[in-house]
């Protein structure tokens, strides 16, 4: 027969072992789950591929800062204004890390809502890449990308107001007129700005 002492210490080590269990077992279960969300959470943009310009409270005034590029800009090297939706809710960086835009503005799903990047290309200077295989962009153009798939939905308020300060901006500053100011008509393509994009409230906003 064991001593009473004897179960005692027994019954402690049961119930230490049953903390260790429930403790790995709560571990698990977190694990699993910061897992899960970090899955289904939109790939962010690289910093490779971008540098972030401004908050969405950041005054327009503010978007001189686009001009102080690694390259320097002239007044004439950029002729044509070009932009279109990402037709997806996250990141329109691509599959190799490379950014075909000069700028991007975020949605809310990887960057804020209303926030602008400048990517690698409009650091360097570099044409931009056409957003779709098999097509051309002119050398001379500004690319833009707008986040979300505007085939379904509409930019959000905080988008427009962002993208309008910029395109206004570049326009003034490398002598842009609106009618070099392009939006596609394709839908269910990524090189188009989507059916629901407000084209002419849009256009009403800039310089003519």
């Amino acid at each position: 027969m064991l001593a009473p002492g004897t179960l005692k210490a027994g019954k402690q080590v049961k119930k230490a072992h049953r903390k260790v269990v429930v403790f790995a077992s709560l571990v698990g279960v977190l694990m699993f789950t910061s897992a899960l969300l970090m899955a289904l959470a939109p790939a962010p943009l690289t910093p490779d591929a971008t540098n972030s310009l401004f908050a969405v409270d950041t005054p327009s005034s503010s978007m001189d800062a686009v001009f102080q590029t690694e390259a320097p800009s002239t007044n004439t090297a950029w002729k044509f204004i070009y932009v279109h939706h990402s037709r997806s809710g996250g990141s329109p960086v691509q599959p190799n890390g490379e950014l075909n835009d000069h700028f991007v503005i975020g949605n809310g799903m990887g960057l804020s809502d209303g926030e602008v990047q400048m990517g690698q290309r409009w650091e360097e200077q570099q044409s931009a890449a056409a957003p779709v295989r098999g097509t051309k962009i002119d050398p001379q153009c500004i690319s833009i990308c707008v986040v979300g798939d505007f085939d379904q939905t509409r930019p959000t308020p905080t988008q427009m107001r962002r993208l309008s300060q910029l395109v206004s901006t570049l326009q003034a500053h490398y002598r842009i007129p609106l009618s070099s100011v392009a939006l596609a008509d394709q839908p269910q393509s990524v090189a188009g700005s989507g059916r629901f994009f407000p084209v002419t409230a849009f256009r009403e906003q800039l310089i003519p």
